[in-house]
């Protein structure tokens, strides 16, 4: 009866694992891969097969570990879109750039390769006079461009720190957690949308 019961067992920490192999995102991929650690504990106890249940009861907690982290991740992202599109939880993600006073920090025409989220100072649109402050996530738009072209030149008015969020970032990102793209999609419409509403000119009373 234990035999039979181990094989079973077996029979199902596989199962999650092959699971685990066809998922296409992060959040079933990891709870696949827990269940199959633990069938997998429980399966080399049964067997005595000691150096397997080390490999899984290492493999466990490490898969905890990223499942927790992409909920975090959600949940920013979910908190992010219900208030005011802050992008304060992508710091985790980014290396510091400093720039200053005149300097360009991406120039239209340029081949665009990462986004800039202003940690200090203040920064110009050179083609339509927008200013932007700390908390200003920009340059997303160019990942969505079709030639991947700057479509903005970007002037600091003040001495700036940013971050820099690297395009391949974005797309492992995206990729673990699709809801990432639906945020970048409500970022990208909205600064269209403040653009467009800017350039027209003033309706008279």
């Amino acid at each position: 009866m234990q035999a039979y019961l181990a094989e079973l067992i077996g029979i199902a920490a596989a199962a999650a694992t092959l699971y685990a192999a066809q998922s296409k995102t992060m959040i079933p991929l990891r709870l696949a891969f827990i269940a199959a650690n633990c069938l997998g504990l429980i399966y080399s106890l049964l067997h005595a097969t000691y150096p397997t249940f080390i490999l899984n009861l290492i493999l466990l907690p490490l898969n905890v570990w990223r499942l927790r982290a992409m909920l975090n991740l959600i949940r920013s992202i979910d908190s992010a879109i219900k208030s005011d599109m802050n992008v304060n939880w992508l710091l985790p993600y980014t290396r510091a750039k400093n720039f200053k006073a005149g300097d360009i920090v991406m120039e239209r025409g340029e081949y665009a390769t990462a986004a800039f989220f202003i940690v200090s100072g203040e920064v110009e649109i050179v083609e339509n006079g927008e200013i932007y402050h700390k908390g200003t996530l920009l340059g997303e738009i160019g990942l969505f461009t079709p030639d991947g072209r700057r479509t903005k030149t970007v002037r600091c008015k003040t001495e700036v720190q940013t971050a820099v969020i690297d395009y391949d970032q974005f797309k492992q990102l995206y990729f673990q957690n699709p809801q990432f793209g639906f945020y970048l999609l409500h970022l990208v419409v909205a600064r269209m949308q403040d653009s467009r509403e800017l350039s027209q000119p003033a309706v008279p009373s």
